[in-house]
């Protein structure tokens, strides 16, 4: 069960209709729900000094987003990972976010192009030290900032509500190292907002989205004892998941701050 009095705060009375919601909807967001832990509302209300009845109210709202499930009583937790719920996503994801990070370019200033640069810094930092949930935290961030520039709050929203069905699951993807793949993916990304290159931003996107969806379809075929696992270990199958993808080779990857860049976000110069 994760420590929820260090992961969120009191509410006072005026706060109670939606604060428990966004505090359990951020908690998850950012990588503070695992697949495999559980909460109590009894807990929950403990952690936020509220009565029952505004935690029921926020995990009945999560549970139609699929973000939480009953597992038994009045214990909840996150969802059996199943094979056709990560198709699902995976083809809503691949529709959705390459149009709003393509919305994001047309909206893109200086001021943007610098936040999202200091929050790949941040991601490739919690990357190297090896800590899964500032890596999920700075994961979504990195990527929610750039939705949000899109200026399009039914597309972010929209977009969260997918997030919050795959956030949790994310934890599993450190031992297969999508981590490490998934941040050349995010320089990808980066330098295709700064130069304005929709096509490779489009390009850039799919391939996280795609590349996590494999690690994960691994995990799957590992926790299910499908066939083709079950004659091989957890670490040789996520090795497998991450020596078949596609290689980004770090030397051509643009170092953070050489990049080229478009005069005024106008024609490149080359």
């Amino acid at each position: 069960m994760p420590n929820l009095k260090a992961s969120v705060a009191p509410l006072r009375r005026e706060t109670l209709k939606n604060g428990v919601y966004q505090q359990l909807r951020d908690l998850i967001l950012q990588g503070g729900l695992v697949a495999g832990e559980s909460m109590t509302v009894a807990s929950l209300a403990d952690a936020f000094g509220v009565s029952p009845m505004p935690v029921r109210e926020a995990l009945t709202r999560l549970s139609a987003a699929e973000a939480v499930t009953v597992i038994s009583g009045r214990t909840v937790g996150v969802p059996p990972l199943r094979r056709e719920h990560l198709d699902d996503l995976r083809k809503v994801r691949l529709e959705l976010e390459p149009v709003a990070a393509e919305w994001a370019v047309e909206n893109r200033d200086s001021k943007f192009v610098e936040e999202l640069r200091q929050r790949l810094s941040r991601l490739v930092a919690s990357e190297a030290a090896g800590n899964s949930k500032l890596y999920i935290k700075e994961n979504y961030g990195f990527h929610m900032c750039l939705y949000l520039q899109s200026q399009s709050p039914t597309m972010v929203m929209i977009i969260e509500t997918l997030w919050l069905q795959v956030s949790p699951y994310l934890h599993l993807l450190r031992e297969s190292r999508n981590y490490e793949l998934s941040n050349y993916f995010h320089r990808q990304i980066f330098d295709a907002v700064a130069e304005g290159d929709k096509s490779d931003l489009r390009t850039a996107i799919q391939n996280d989205i795609d590349r996590a969806y494999e690690a994960l379809i691994l995990e799957h075929d590992v926790l299910s004892g499908c066939p083709k696992a079950v004659n091989d270990d957890k670490k040789t199958i996520r090795r497998r998941g991450y020596e078949q993808a596609p290689k980004v080779d770090p030397a051509n990857v643009k170092p953070i701050g050489r990049l080229r860049r478009r005069s005024a976000f106008g024609p490149r110069a080359d």
